[in-house]
């Protein structure tokens, strides 16, 4: 829901993150396993090795864009990327395109470990059929992202907070 022209044509995606900076607050190494059970809902798993955590991934979206009307959805993840929040949150996004290539998204999210509400919000433009740009805000901090896609397989670099470079492989099958 949160790209420009994000499509799932496979049904599972599993997605790994590594983030190269050993300063950053965030765990090194990341794990998710998702599967689309219909269009709009996909559950799954995350795991993260530092800490030996597995957390639910889940997400539903229950409105479907149409024009300028917004697609809605219900949401649980990790907090990821942000390093002030631990644990899962639990969102409510907001998202649409705004035309040629360019999409938005709001959430109100609340991460009941820390008993915190914060926005997260993204900006995201489609450069071609294989790139891909995101401004992503966690509610504290930026973290600019450029995907590349090829088939099956997404390949992202992200600053984190702007500075800790990161690396996420995404494989749908």
């Amino acid at each position: 829901m949160r790209g420009a022209g994000d499509v799932q044509a496979k049904p599972n995606i599993f997605t790994t993150r590594w983030v190269a900076d050993s300063n950053s607050p965030r765990s090194a190494l990341s794990f998710s396993l998702t599967r689309q059970i219909i269009p709009s809902l996909n559950v799954g798993v995350e795991y993260i090795p530092s800490s030996d955590r597995y957390s639910p991934v889940a997400s539903w979206r229950f409105l479907e864009a149409d024009r300028w009307q917004p697609a809605v959805a219900i949401s649980t993840s990790s907090a990821w990327p942000s390093s002030t929040v631990s644990g899962n949150a639990h969102f409510i996004t907001v998202a649409n395109s705004l035309g040629n290539g360019v999409s938005a998204y709001l959430a109100a999210a609340y991460a009941p470990d820390g008993d915190i509400w914060y926005m997260p919000a993204g900006l995201n433009y489609r450069i071609n059929d294989d790139w891909s740009s995101r401004l992503m805000y966690d509610g504290d901090n930026y973290h600019p992202i450029i995907t590349y896609s090829s088939g099956d397989l997404r390949t992202s670099f992200i600053l984190l907070d702007g500075e800790s470079p990161t690396l996420s492989v995404s494989f749908s099958f």
